[in-house]
């Protein structure tokens, strides 16, 4: 495969492009327009990112943008982790813009470019190959994240959510920039190959610079992650934007932290991961009890799903704190499952929310009655992110659950299995509003989505079908990726 067909390259020159499509589409009024033009350049994409996914499992490609020796140059890194996770990311995306067709019927051509904005920032993360190129894509994906959770500006609730998320996640960004200035003040360099040279041979296990870069690193990409204590922008955000593209906020934006989570720890401080388990397990703990308690509180669909992330999160956090193959291969298999179960969650109750106009569970109460598609694909969702088997987030809850009980960590494993029934509860909760009780005069109103909203749902929730009945090809994947990720 050549680099010239990459899914990142391909998504700057769809992103650059479309500015002037949008002005096309508007000013000689071609509505339909920016809904091709995105959805067909994602296809094109994820037919390159499924391309470079099979292509790196095998071996790593490294592209360097300079002459300079890969040490000290700007690259974009190629390997069995980031080709991973961007099929992660365009997976999502891709069902993401083609569910908003239907759904946002106004402003596509400011819509569409922020959207393939956002998704081109989070691929870019997830190639560079040093922390140069990562903080520009970083804060691509950034702004236009901004811009979408207050793209209804009229809205208080909007440009309120979305000012939050930019001052917590501004000194989020902050911790990371001066974390990465420590790192060049000591190595001289931010090549993420370098740094784990350097850091190696000055075994800085013991150095108090490597504690204060590993805190601020961890911290500031916490706050992306949603983590506890630095979660409390998601909740807001999610029900003030637009439901796609609260699928796209909880599915992958947030695993852009876990991506750099892994990235950080495994490739460049390989000996945290040992030393600093028990509290990674400990930041998970708190984080997945925080969330699943705080979901069970919610009678707004959106902010119990807002939560639920924050609560899977910890999940996959858990599973990188015990540092062997089989955990980290849970983790990185429930990076696909959530992103997956989770987008589906929202395209499904943006369904419901676009159909009636609220999302109040009382109000919506037996809709899943009068929108048979969508209550089942929410349901197939709800169930796969309970642990129900025979669906996709079972595999990756039980792989991580295994895994800990093999590391010897009973006390954080009886937390996760406690904490993953507690989400059964929720969810079955839901389910039994949407589905048996009776219809309001809300709900009453209410009739199936349009074809274009439900292709994208009824794939996710096939999916999640395939991939609990059916995992180990993904499995096998991430357990390699997960060993690769040991051995650096």
């Amino acid at each position: 495969m050549e680099f010239t067909l990459s899914p990142l390259y391909i998504l700057i020159i769809l992103t650059a492009i479309s500015p002037i499509l949008a002005y096309i589409s508007r000013r000689f009024r071609v509505e339909r327009l920016m809904d091709v033009y995105s959805v067909a350049g994602l296809m094109i994409v994820f037919y390159f990112a499924i391309v470079q996914m099979l292509d790196t499992a095998f071996q790593e490609r490294v592209l360097t943008f300079t002459a300079m020796p890969r040490e000290t140059a700007s690259v974009i890194f190629i390997d069995k982790l980031s080709s991973y996770v961007i099929f992660v990311f365009v997976l999502v995306g891709l069902a993401s813009a083609l569910f908003s067709i239907e759904y946002i019927k106004e402003r596509k051509a400011e819509y569409y470019p922020l959207l393939l904005t956002m998704i081109t920032g989070m691929v870019g993360v997830a190639s560079s190959g040093d922390f140069v190129t990562f903080f520009i894509f970083w804060e691509v994906m950034s702004l236009s994240a901004y811009a979408l959770v207050a793209f209804r500006y009229k809205s208080w609730e909007a440009v309120e959510a979305s000012l939050k998320y930019l001052i917590i996640s501004s000194a989020g960004t902050a911790a990371i920039l001066f974390a990465l200035s420590l790192m060049y003040g000591i190595a001289g360099t931010l090549n993420m190959s370098a740094l784990s040279t350097v850091f190696s041979l000055r075994d800085m296990a013991g150095e108090v610079w490597s504690y204060i870069i590993l805190a601020l690193l961890l911290a500031g990409l916490g706050v992306n992650a949603a983590m506890v204590p630095f979660h409390s922008w998601l909740p807001d955000a999610h029900p003030a934007a637009p439901s796609p593209i609260s699928a796209m906020l909880s599915g992958v934006v947030i695993k852009t932290g876990i991506y750099a989570m892994f990235r950080v720890l495994a490739a460049i401080f390989p000996s945290a991961i040992y030393n600093w388990g028990v509290a990674l397990a400990l930041y998970a703990a708190v984080t997945m009890t925080v969330g699943n308690l705080m979901a069970m509180l919610q009678e707004d669909i959106k902010r119990l799903l807002a939560f639920s992330s924050i609560a899977h999160i910890g999940y996959i956090v858990f599973g990188i704190s015990l540092a062997t193959a089989n955990g980290l291969a849970g983790s990185l298999l429930h990076v696909l499952n959530h992103a997956t179960m989770k987008g589906l969650l929202f395209l499904s109750a943006g369904a419901f929310i676009h159909a009636v106009g609220t999302r109040n569970l009382d109000e919506l109460s037996g809709i899943g009655r009068k929108m048979p598609i969508s209550g089942i694909t929410f349901a197939i969702g709800a169930f796969s992110l309970a642990g129900i088997p025979g669906l996709s987030a079972f595999v990756s809850e039980f792989q991580i659950i295994t895994a800990s009980l093999e590391a010897g960590m009973l006390p954080f494993t009886i937390v996760m299995i406690l904490n993953v029934l507690i989400g059964v509860a929720y969810y079955l909760r839901v389910v039994q509003i949407i589905f048996l009780k009776p219809l309001t005069p809300v709900s009453e109103k209410a009739h199936e989505a349009s074809p274009l909203m439900l292709i994208p749902v009824v794939a996710l929730a096939g999916l999640g079908i395939f991939l609990g009945i059916y995992p180990s090809p993904f499995l096998e994947m991430t357990k390699a990726i997960a060993s690769s990720l040991l051995v650096r």
